[in-house]
């Protein structure tokens, strides 16, 4: 990678670092919120600056080998990605009913729809939205609509919602477990359905952007298939050890650690048990792409809590060592 030009324009810079002797590129930006990422197919890095508290919130995209990312879009309400990582979702702001979908690799606009109640969680997969709604009367359903808001399915739900379609995309589970434990539902229709079994052994999570989960159970960190429940692989952890993202095999991983000396982020290989250091500090979001040899992630400064910096490195196998 050639080295970088430095940039400076508000609250953009750019520079070259080096880490782990591989060169690693970093871009600094001003965000008060999270700021989320992700590799497109040719390794690309879409990055997601959401606002409020950002002076230039949007959709940027940073290809490979380019000087600095460049701007595709404004998003000027606060936004987030689906969990499949394929869409962008926009909550816009002042109008707590209305939702605005993204394509994260081009901007271009996937739907705008009018909800008709005030939205406490969304998620986005293939063609179908699932929406969490607060009534008038304060209860909770959840809904399913398409790209042109026809409501296909409507249930109602707990109070505490934290909720997103399986990596199969063929249910919702809603993963709060205050208002009597996980729950799933069919897409489109939302008639319940039972969960499987092992989903009450351990904890089970969704991977962002992967078709596996995870699993914690007795002191092991799992990869398993859905709705199987086979596992991948397997690894000694910390119940605080989290699956940033995982390579499309899920062999490879981005791990985040929190103990007594902080966090920390890890690249993993779920095979060999080989990692790679990354990162110390407070790390916002992580990305990984579909082969596993090329990290992202950002990392939120200790001294000026605004103040937060991307980094994108290759990552070689030769330069982890077992753990």
């Amino acid at each position: 990678m050639n080295l970088l030009k430095f940039l400076s324009s508000r609250a953009l810079q750019i520079s070259l670092l080096t880490c782990m002797a591989s060169p690693v590129a970093a871009w600094q930006i001003s965000s008060r919120e999270l700021v989320d990422m992700q590799f497109a197919a040719d390794d690309s890095l879409t990055v997601l600056v959401s606002a409020p508290g950002a002076p230039e919130p949007g959709i940027y995209r940073w290809l490979q080998h380019a000087q600095e990312p460049s701007l595709l879009c404004k998003v000027l309400s606060p936004a987030s990605f689906s969990f499949d990582r394929k869409t962008i979702i926009e909550r816009v702001a002042g109008q707590p009913t209305r939702l605005h979908l993204y394509d994260p690799s081009t901007c271009h606009t996937r739907a705008l729809i009018a909800i008709e109640a005030k939205v406490i969680d969304v998620d986005v997969r293939g063609h179908f939205i699932a929406v969490a709604v607060r009534l008038e009367d304060l209860s909770t359903e959840l809904r399913v609509y398409n790209f042109n808001g026809q409501q296909l399915g409507r249930t109602p739900i707990g109070r505490n919602v934290e909720m997103g379609f399986a990596p199969d995309g063929r249910s919702v589970v809603n993963f709060d477990l205050s208002d009597g434990g996980s729950a799933m539902w069919n897409v489109p229709k939302l008639s319940h359905q039972t969960l499987p079994a092992w989903f009450a052994v351990g904890e089970t999570t969704f991977v962002p952007g992967s078709l596996l989960v995870k699993r914690y159970v007795n002191g092991a960190l799992m990869v398993a298939l859905w709705p199987s429940g086979t596992r991948a692989y397997s690894i000694p952890s910390s119940r605080s050890a989290r699956l940033r993202q995982l390579s499309v095999t899920g062999r490879f991983g981005l791990l985040h650690s929190l103990d007594d000396a902080g966090e920390s982020l890890e690249w993993l290989d779920l095979s060999t048990k080989k990692r790679a250091h990354l990162a110390s500090g407070s790390v916002d979001n992580a990305a990984i792409n579909r082969s596993g040899n090329l990290a992202a992630w950002a990392l939120r400064s200790a001294a000026t809590r605004q103040l937060v910096q991307i980094y994108v490195a290759p990552v070689s196998s030769a330069a982890a060592t077992g753990h």
